[in-house]
């Protein structure tokens, strides 16, 4: 008749660790999460934070034991011995992969003769996440927004001409340009600039619009001059939210000119080269945008994410040859296509990654009418967000004293 044999004990594997086997006498096993406890004065509730699963770790007794004991001792001290993570195979847990946190306590006694006696804490062992090769984002756009500028200039290269046209051609270039100079100036003058090198900026802008007779002749030459006035705006403003508010007054540049019928090939040429002019500042305008965008701090995820989608469906548009009106439309080359189509891919993975720990915008009401002190306790623990809540609300609190219940009040959350 065979002996008996519980289910349990037939589920257990044997154990070893890096290939080695050992008995084991007894374990334990600690399994939760991370939890920390914030405990505030003058409060009698607590809040016990959540901070992610933490690793498992096992306590084991483990038993060499025979009459040639030492042998097998000696190969689990070298498996224990070795450098990083090995595997664990537990009588009750099954495969793990683990590492050893403590030194192995060993007893081995004459009076327990072949026999030695480790004690074994490993905790699970996951992958290395930090530290880790991470992507500058914001370095990639830059690089996305050099070429995007580089292709630009070089289709406006090709797609402007002033070689054997008539006097009204060149007359209507130049205008356009100067055009082009007077929006650039209402452009900077929504800035606060910085007034140590609003001299350089004004200098450089001078000798582009003395130049502008010559310099309509000559493409490259004019496009690497506005492509330079564009770029040096933002070295005028005191932020990058800033100099994206004055180069969002370029962003549909080029609308507001009525259409050229083009019924000679003078017309043509006319309406070919005010739409390259255009496109040229309003491209170079929105590439610079991209750029200071990489650059600028967040309140708030919703905030980011409102930018980010703005600036990715212009660039979009742009890539696609979508101008602002029907007037003048300029089929967009290839390459001012994929530049623009990089560039917007590079910025929305820099906003992407920069906003993905910012706070978030979301509401809450109170059940009363309370003061700003009391109410920013009650919603955030902590009566020195009350400024905050007030600029955050300012056309419901019209008084810092009464905070309005019952309405619903934007907060962010941390």
């Amino acid at each position: 008749m065979s002996k008996y044999i519980a289910p349990w004990r037939r589920s257990l594997r044997p154990a070893s660790f890096r290939g080695v086997p050992f008995s084991v006498k007894s374990n334990q096993t600690q399994v939760g999460r991370r939890v920390a406890l914030h405990e505030y004065p003058q409060r009698d509730d607590a809040y016990p934070e959540d901070l992610g699963l933490k690793a498992d770790q096992f306590s084991i007794e483990a038993i060499i034991i025979g009459p040639d004991y030492m042998p097998g001792r000696d190969a689990l001290i070298a498996a224990l011995k070795q450098p990083g993570a090995g595997v664990l195979v537990h009588p009750y847990y099954g495969r793990r992969t683990v590492t050893l946190v403590s030194p192995a306590r060993i007893s081995e006694s004459p009076e327990e003769g072949g026999l030695a006696r480790f004690s074994l804490d490993f905790v699970e062992a996951g992958e290395n996440a930090e530290p880790s090769a991470r992507e500058d984002t914001q370095d990639a756009v830059e690089s996305a927004a050099d070429a995007a500028n580089t292709a630009i200039a070089g289709d406006f290269a090709v797609a402007y001409s002033l070689d054997d046209v008539a006097d009204f051609v060149e007359t209507s270039a130049l205008d356009v340009a100067k055009d082009a100079m007077a929006a650039l100036e209402a452009a900077r003058k929504n800035l606060v600039p910085d007034i140590s090198i609003l001299s350089d900026y004004t200098a450089a802008v001078s000798g582009v619009v003395g130049s502008l007779s010559s310099l309509i002749r000559a493409p490259a030459a004019y496009a690497q001059g506005v492509l330079g006035l564009i770029a040096s705006l933002k070295a005028l403003a005191q932020s990058p939210a800033t100099a994206l508010l004055s180069y969002r007054s370029l962003f549909s540049y080029g609308g507001e000119y009525p259409t050229i019928a083009a019924t000679t090939p003078s017309r043509r040429r006319q309406s070919a080269n005010r739409a390259a002019q255009a496109g040229l500042t309003r491209r170079a305008a929105l590439i610079e945008g991209a750029r200071v965008a990489s650059r600028a701090e967040f309140s708030s995820y919703d905030q980011a994410v409102a930018m980010r989608d703005d600036l990715a469906a212009r660039l979009d548009d742009e890539a696609a040859g979508i101008v602002p009106t029907a007037a003048d439309p300029q089929a967009v080359s290839e390459e001012v296509y994929q530049a623009l189509t990089a560039l917007r891919v590079a910025l929305v993975r820099d906003l992407t990654a920069r906003s993905i720990n910012a706070p978030r915008v979301t509401s809450v009401k109170l059940p009363a009418t309370v003061p700003a002190l009391v109410a920013a306790y009650a919603i955030h623990g902590d009566a020195t967000r009350a400024d905050e809540l007030i600029a955050r609300n300012g056309r419901l609190i019209r008084h810092p004293g009464f905070v309005p219940g019952g309405t619903a009040l934007e907060i962010l959350t941390v």
